[in-house]
């Protein structure tokens, strides 16, 4: 069975050979293992590959101490090296600036042939395109602070702001569905330490249409939808489920793990993970198995979990061992 295989088959609930691994490895990581973490990954490989996509959006200073302006406009700073930073000046943080604001559609068009020639070159592994992140994008244009004012009294200007910033995005989702990728992943963080950053109604009368317009090209086009969030995003399972998610990416400890398990366990495939804030940094190997075993007890039944963690600087190198060894063992 194909690392392809198998996730497909996981996802479907079709009793894949073993528990499929994906790692995130953020530059922080990179910068503190570099070989040893390379080393690690050659002989413990994911099942998830990348596409090969040389994304016009990205730029290499996101992760480098300093300022720079990103081709959204939102000039950003960063005061640690291998973290993003915080957008300090918005560019539509007076709405008069919206009439005449345009976003990059000059760049929605690149990057993709390079996505098929790595694809007819191995597709061995699954594939995910980027779908993008809305609801961030919406508030580095905008700065938090004014966007959740937007959203406690939504104006018609705030409407105009989402239906462009989701608008772009769909667009994107058109390109990436044209290419033969597996999946398709959406990226926002919802969720706080305790709960959804806004009322649960307010995000289905507010985002939930969007979103649903988002995932339906893409099911449309036959792709798997993955979906990340940080965070307590309890009160959303069940929306994102029902909107046709496959895979949810999500900060399973900060919640009720058994009560997550105990009401949607067979219905999504959970997408990790071991918990970035105690377990991987803090914690011994021997803890990481035991929360991989956990989870492995509560959500996976012929399929519906993928053995995923993030690891940034702070993780030890042993315990990124365990974390891709963890999810198969006895």
């Amino acid at each position: 069975m194909t690392s392809r295989e198998r996730v497909i088959r996981t996802l479907r609930f079709e009793g894949p050979d073993r528990i499929p691994v994906d790692l995130w490895s953020l530059p922080a990581a990179w910068d503190r293992h570099g070989e040893g973490l390379r080393r690690l990954l050659e002989r413990h490989p994911t099942d998830f590959g990348g596409s090969g996509y040389e994304d016009p959006f990205y730029d290499p200073r996101a992760y480098q101490v300093g300022e720079y302006e990103d081709v959204w406009g939102c000039h950003w700073l960063q005061l640690r090296p291998g973290m993003i930073g915080e957008v300090k000046r918005a560019p539509l943080e007076d709405y008069a600036a919206l009439e005449s604001y345009r976003p990059p559609v000059h760049l929605l068009d690149r990057g993709f042939e390079r996505v098929r020639e790595t694809l007819a070159a191995d597709h061995t592994r699954f594939v995910n395109g980027w779908g993008g992140n809305p609801f961030e994008r919406m508030q580095f244009l905008r700065g938090p602070e004014n966007l959740y004012m937007d959203i406690a009294s939504p104006s018609d200007q705030f409407v105009a702001l989402r239906d462009m910033v989701f608008g772009f995005f769909e667009a994107l989702v058109d390109r990436w569905v044209e290419t033969d990728v597996d999946g398709i992943t959406f990226l926002d963080d919802w969720g706080s330490q305790r709960g959804l950053l806004i009322r649960p109604e307010a995000w289905r009368s507010l985002f939930r249409p969007s979103y649903e317009r988002l995932i339906g090209r893409a099911k449309a086009a036959g792709k798997f939808v993955f979906f990340h969030s940080d965070g307590h995003i309890f009160d959303i399972y069940g929306d994102l489920i029902d909107m046709g998610v496959d895979a949810i990416n999500s900060q399973l400890w900060c919640m009720d793990v058994g009560a997550i398990a105990a009401r949607y366990a067979g219905k999504v495939t959970f997408w990790g993970e071991v918990s970035r804030q105690d377990t991987l940094p803090r914690g011994t190997p021997d803890d990481v198995r035991a929360a991989a075993r956990r989870m492995r007890e509560l959500f996976f039944a012929n399929g519906g979990l993928i053995g995923e963690g993030e690891v940034g600087g702070d993780v030890p190198l042993a315990n990124v061992e365990a974390l891709l060894t963890a999810w198969n063992e006895p």
